[in-house]
């Protein structure tokens, strides 16, 4: 475990100045106590990871990562009528087919900022480092869900648009300008970077299928050709016709089991999964086909179960998990960030979280949100964390545990430049930078890979509508 605490050389200067400190003991430990926090904290922030995040990467296993996927050959008859026994009989032949789909890995780096090593450890750890461990879990894993749903976003080949009961698929109609949805090359989105504008850095082909000038076309004001098609409300029909296209149109598989779960959730099996908004699910509960004029239509199983990280069951056939920080985006097709910075306090963007309740456009507000309805083996993404299951053995030693490596471990290290007085000012006023050689500052440090390959982008259906709050 290279730079962890407890691994550094003992003739270090930081070891050397601890040697006679009392909670050295504490110190030395503090690998084992990392661990058990990270644990914790991994599953609070996986949502897309537990359903797509099934291939396990381990260093020196190459810079691409390739998927063979079988096809099975077609069924091309709708009738069968075989000739009899004193006749030759006819015979089929099937040819098994295959697609090749492959991906560069990239990889991320995450730090803390530097701390200051204080005498009184105990202190130090329940003050400064525990909270600064905990965010930065926090931050890996949702950028790794962050990475699973953008190939989500911009891999698959269509879009369904809400509408209040009369939504349809985007392809089923003409968008202004040259939009039209397609499954993008993982080369084109490496390019969006938080901008997808085609006036940007992009191209016309990014922006149109399936970056802003895509978004722009099924918003509210878009006009033109694309009226007819612009994305309304969301209701538990349009869900219900969604999930008609994934399993009739699309023949899309359901879930079987979760990914880098602890155990899989019954909830999961035989179903399909909805991902979205607790606002969106909150507006379910006063849809109006909950209770017509006829009686209870499309009335869901049970919309208030709650049961290992899932909400509630629709039909016997789609299960719901949440997304704290869904996709959102305003009026002109621009993305919004979930959070800001006021006062030094983090808060809820206020255009993120602001809705439009008039037919017009507008850009101070992200009122449409994106859901998936997800199918199994839609994608498949390499793992990043939590550490193996080996830790949650008792009898694991020190030395097995500075062995283990995995995906998005987390480090505390003291090998870094830090900030000093130059030698050369009189007044020690100006900075300079040095070695830690003295083992002042502390950070901790990690490094991600990631990588996702499509197995059937197909399976994987986005939902557009617009947001509102019921009352």
């Amino acid at each position: 475990m290279a730079h962890a605490i407890g691994g550094l050389d003992p003739a270090s200067s930081l070891a050397a100045a601890m040697a006679t400190n009392v909670a050295s003991n504490n110190f030395n430990k503090l690998d084992f106590y990392l661990v058990k926090n990270e644990v914790a904290l991994f599953p609070r922030w996986n949502v897309y990871d537990t359903l797509y995040g099934s291939i396990k990467w381990q260093p020196n296993m190459g810079d691409t990562l390739q998927g063979l996927t079988p096809s099975p050959s077609p069924i091309q008859r709708s009738t069968f009528a075989p000739n009899v026994l004193a006749d030759a009989p006819l015979k089929d032949i099937y040819k098994v087919g295959e697609r090749n789909e492959s991906a560069k890995l990239s990889y991320h780096r995450y730090e803390s900022t530097r701390f200051r090593f204080l005498n009184s450890f105990e202190s130090f750890w329940r003050d400064q480092l525990s909270y600064a461990h905990k965010d930065i879990v926090r931050q890996i894993q949702t950028s790794q869900n962050q990475f699973i749903r953008t190939l989500m976003w911009y891999q698959t080949p269509d879009v369904y648009l809400a509408d209040s009961g009369a939504g349809r698929l985007s392809s089923s109609g003409n968008l202004d300008g040259s939009a039209a949805k397609v499954s993008l090359t993982q080369d084109q989105i490496r390019t969006i970077d938080a901008d997808d504008d085609r006036t940007s850095a992009t191209t016309a082909a990014i922006g149109e299928g399936g970056g802003q000038e895509y978004r722009d076309a099924i918003c509210v004001g878009a006009g033109g050709t694309s009226a007819g098609l612009e994305a309304g409300y969301l209701t538990l029909k349009d869900i219900y016709q969604a999930m008609l296209v994934l399993q009739e149109d699309v023949q899309a598989p359901t879930f079987d089991r979760q990914f880098g779960t602890p155990k899989s959730s019954e909830m999961i099996k035989g179903k399909y999964v909805l991902v979205c908004s607790t606002e969106a699910w909150a507006s379910l509960m006063w849809d109006a086909d909950l209770a017509g004029t006829g009686g209870r239509r499309l009335a869901p199983a049970n919309m208030n179960l709650i049961n290992d990280g899932f909400a509630g069951d629709l039909w016997g056939k789609i299960t719901v998990k949440f997304d704290p920080h869904p996709l959102r985006f305003i009026d002109n097709g621009a993305w919004v960030n979930p959070q800001t910075v006021t006062n030094n306090k983090v808060v809820p963007n206020s255009v993120y979280t602001a809705i439009s309740d008039t037919a017009t456009a507008s850009d101070t507000a992200a009122s449409n949100e994106v859901a998936f309805l997800c199918g199994a083996d839609a994608f498949k993404a390499i793992s990043v964390g939590p550490p193996p299951k080996e830790f949650a053995s008792k009898n694991i030693s020190k030395k097995k545990l500075y062995s283990m490596n995995w995906n998005g471990q987390i480090d505390l290290t003291d090998q870094f430049l830090v900030p000093t007085a130059s030698a050369t000012s009189v007044d020690h006023t100006e900075n300079s930078w040095d070695l830690n050689v003295y083992g002042d500052f502390l950070k901790f440090i990690s490094q991600t890979i990631h990588g996702g390959i499509p197995g059937d982008a197909r399976h994987c259906l986005p939902i557009v509508y617009r947001r509102r709050r019921v009352a």
